[in-house]
């Protein structure tokens, strides 16, 4: 559907602008996805746009060549629920942006962040991420920050083969598929390892149940399994093949995507089993989600497997004030029991295009204000570039990092263990948010 035309950005003659509203457009827009990405991605769109709880067909936008009647660049904005240490975060996903080739370079992409923008601003959302190609999303105000894809990988022969290199416990672990009676105690665990990291991704009991139902991590197919100890789940994981076993150079791999696992003998069953699973389908390497806080990566770092650096998903908070005034009470909880428990002092932030003050009386946070611009004067505690206290707040980065890679990163000494407190660096971890 086309817009009217005083609802729209300009767009040159022989183009117009449109949101998907109809059946037509959105198998027209999957079909563009097809051409532009690949199938696999145009199936899942179709997925997502059918089942995702809150994305609509309307929160898709399109450009259109008139003259040839067909759509030649388009993205989307996808909703999700993140976390930030206990305090829910709206997430607005630019997705599925594409442009034929023929049709780039003519700020089409520009055109239609305008409508993701508008979708941004009016469901006051406290951040925005896209998994996406290198440098362009800069010019959006984007950066990469949190990690994305970053993997232990082990191969089978690391994996102890004979049972008695495993405790006698092992052998009391049993490992099943999942069932839809075993959601609540997998929901558990899953908010259990959550717990652990800074910046997470929620999941309702809806989400949870699409995923179950669906078992799609992506156009991936996956499986979920539990594993128990004397008829009580102590831990589930996700399992993904990937790659054809028959062409070594497809880089074949069988997946861990997501996993909780809270017994010693119950991790060591998972990767015995892992093991066997591997070689029933003629596979020899194994990834798990990259993270020393994951019980089940953490042994598989102990057997000799290997870290892989990953990628980084691109973040924007479109609010900082909002922003930091959300995750206000998480500042507050990270001043009790140090030593600024009961410190009255207002703390300048200042981001040299901001100065966000933290009013702190008693050890509370009292308010937060954005007293605008200031580059000298006695609001100069902290001075940060806008991303890289981004990558402060978001917990990505340590001060010194951080001043290491920029020059004009300063805090000053008589606040540095106090912004270490409030901000710390802590690892995140973003597992699968769509269904």
């Amino acid at each position: 559907m086309a817009l009217p035309e005083n609802d729209l950005p300009e767009v040159s003659d022989g183009f117009e602008i449109g949101i998907v509203q109809s059946d037509t457009e959105v198998d027209e827009l999957v079909e563009f996805n097809a051409k532009v990405h690949n199938r696999g991605d145009a199936v899942a769109l179709r997925h997502l746009i059918k089942n995702l709880p809150d994305f609509s067909r309307e929160m898709n936008f399109y450009i259109r060549d008139t003259d040839k009647d067909m759509i030649v660049s388009s993205l989307n904005a996808i909703p999700s629920t993140w976390d930030y240490d206990g305090v829910p975060l709206k997430n607005l996903e630019l997705g599925y942006v594409g442009t034929l080739e023929g049709y780039r370079r003519r700020g089409f992409m520009r055109i239609l962040y305008q409508l993701f923008e508008k979708h941004l601003h009016d469901g006051e959302y406290d951040i925005s991420t896209i998994q996406g190609i290198p440098y362009v999303y800069r010019n959006f105000g984007y950066d990469f920050i949190l990690p994305l894809a970053k993997s232990v990988s082990i191969r089978v022969d690391q994996i102890p083969a004979k049972d008695e290199s495993y405790p006698s416990t092992v052998s009391d672990v049993s490992i099943r598929e999942a069932q839809e009676s075993d959601l609540g105690a997998i929901m558990k665990l899953y908010d259990q390892q959550r717990e652990k990291f800074l910046v997470t991704a929620r999941r309702s009991q809806e989400l949870w149940t699409l995923q179950e139902r669906f078992k799609k991590e992506y156009a991936a197919d996956f499986t979920t399994l539990v594993v128990e100890t004397g008829g009580a789940i102590v831990g589930y994981f996700r399992l993904v093949s990937r790659g054809d076993a028959s062409k070594p150079e497809s880089g074949a791999t069988l997946d861990v995507i997501e996993s909780s696992i809270v017994s010693y003998s119950g991790i060591l069953a998972t990767l015995k089993f892992l093991r066997t699973e591997a070689l029933s389908k003629g596979l020899y390497r194994i990834t798990l989600p990259g993270s020393r806080l994951s019980n089940l990566a953490r042994l598989a770092l102990d057997m000799g497997g290997e870290i892989s650096r990953g990628w980084k998903y691109q973040i924007r908070i479109p609010d900082m004030l909002r922003f930091l005034r959300k995750i206000q009470p998480v500042l507050e909880t990270r001043l009790n029991g140090t030593m600024f428990e009961g410190l009255s002092y207002t703390l300048p932030l200042n981001t040299y295009r901001h100065c966000y003050e933290l009013e702190i009386v008693g050890g509370a946070i009292v308010g937060i204000t954005d007293s605008g611009p200031s580059e000298v004067g006695d609001k100069t505690d902290v001075r940060a570039p806008p991303m890289d206290f981004v990558r402060l707040v978001l917990g990505d980065y340590r001060i010194d990092e951080l001043s290491k890679m920029n020059i004009d990163f300063l805090v000053s000494g008589k606040v540095k263990s106090l912004v270490s407190t409030l901000f710390p660096r802590k690892e995140s971890l973003v597992s699968y948010f769509h269904c």
